[in-house]
């Protein structure tokens, strides 16, 4: 079968789709714990969904911003895909391949390649901006560094379920949209008044 090249760039965008990403951020969290890796659960759920959470202020901030200075172009929306991709996948690969904590830089590699390779698709699709991705990518790099600084190394005994745990909730999930974009902007315009 040979894909056109947005149906290419679709395909790999969808990765990055919040249907994946949050429950592949929900299980680890419960699959940390239930391994006994606490600061593991809790270090990186709390920086992740503090990422998540900086991530719905920006898309609400840049509602509110179009709203009050009556910007009849979109509202600036940072990346989602982008952001959460680059956070989630980049710290989790990065604490399965990396056995000992190692020099910042080296922690770099892997959330760049998905923040760059996730923001391509957003560009090519006409969904996002150039300044969107980058503030996206800046966010979710940036996430996927400290969480790596701080967390490295895993406990050996999570590798293999950790990456058992992804594979599923990817095969299970791929190709479902979470709407969250569409979402938001439907529950902002009903909180605006009517004049």
């Amino acid at each position: 079968m040979i894909f056109s090249s947005t149906e290419m760039e679709r395909a790999v965008t969808d990765f990055g789709d919040g249907a994946v990403l949050l429950p592949i951020f929900a299980v680890s969290i419960i699959l940390f714990a239930a391994f006994g890796w606490m600061r593991g659960a809790v270090t990186w759920g709390a920086l992740s969904g503090t990422a998540l959470a900086i991530l719905m202020l920006a898309k609400l901030m840049g509602l509110e911003w179009a709203y009050l200075f009556d910007n009849s172009a979109r509202a600036l929306s940072v990346s989602g895909h982008v952001s959460a991709g680059s956070a989630i996948y980049g710290s989790l690969v990065n604490f399965l391949i990396f056995r000992k904590r190692m020099n910042f830089f080296a922690y770099l590699p892997v959330p760049i390649l998905v923040a760059c390779t996730l923001s391509y698709t957003r560009l090519i699709l006409h969904t996002h901006t150039p300044a969107e991705v980058a503030l996206g990518g800046i966010l979710g790099v940036s996430i996927a560094l400290i969480s790596s600084r701080i967390l490295i190394p895993m406990p050996a005994r999570l590798i293999i379920p950790t990456l058992a745990i992804m594979l599923i909730v990817i095969v299970s999930f791929y190709g479902e949209h979470s709407h969250t974009e569409t979402f938001l902007q439907s529950q902002f315009s009903a909180w605006s008044p009517d004049l």
